[in-house]
């Protein structure tokens, strides 16, 4: 404990700016601005809505923890905070595979047909879905994460390039390369299917 001489020498006791019940302001606007990209980012990557509702609270915390390392010279907010969002997204998926399938089923999928109108409109937009899910666990990771930035996080090929670190031109091969892999995927699985 320090003697009033020492407290006297130092000055003032200067108060923290952020209090513990308090975020940094730069944050609260990354969220507002960002938290709906990282959640369909995550949400094209894994089963449910609830388990991609948790996994973005995830990014989120793990972000501001992070936020004195944040460096804007090396990344813009919305590419650090996928790529902390494509971290986590691995992590689950790792967990998954040390318990089973990774396959979605089609009762696991109604938050992404939700405005569908009809009842018949909605199974049919479900098991669209559902292939489409399916057919993507079965592509390499790389093309996972380029169709999850393209379609999930609504990214330009600009942002993916700059959050991947490679060019526009190696963006657009990849993913006209992880589409094409995606329908024959699909193709297999629904020739599969016909011929049981």
């Amino acid at each position: 404990m320090p003697t009033e001489s020492e407290v006297a020498r130092r000055g003032p006791v200067k108060r923290a700016t952020r209090t513990e019940d308090s975020l940094p302001g730069d944050f609260e606007e990354w969220y507002v601005e960002y938290q709906s990209a990282v959640y369909r980012y995550v949400r094209f990557r894994v089963a449910t809505r609830e388990v991609a509702e948790d996994v973005t609270s995830t990014v989120f915390m793990k972000a501001l923890r992070a936020f004195h390392r944040y460096d804007p010279g090396r990344a813009s907010p919305k590419t650090w905070l996928l790529r902390i969002a494509r971290n986590a997204v691995t992590d689950h998926l790792r967990s998954l595979q040390r318990r089973g399938s990774l396959h979605v089923s089609l009762d696991r999928i109604p938050d992404l047909v939700a405005d569908i109108p009809s009842h018949e409109e909605r199974v049919i937009k479900q098991e669209r879905i559902q292939r489409l899910l399916n057919g993507a666990r079965t592509l390499r990771k790389a093309d996972q994460e380029v169709l999850s930035l393209r379609y999930g996080a609504g990214l330009d090929n600009a942002e993916i390039a700059e959050h991947l670190g490679i060019s526009n031109n190696a963006v657009a091969v990849r993913l006209h390369r992880a589409l094409k892999r995606l329908k024959a995927s699909i193709e297999a699985e629904e020739a599969e299917t016909i011929d049981q």
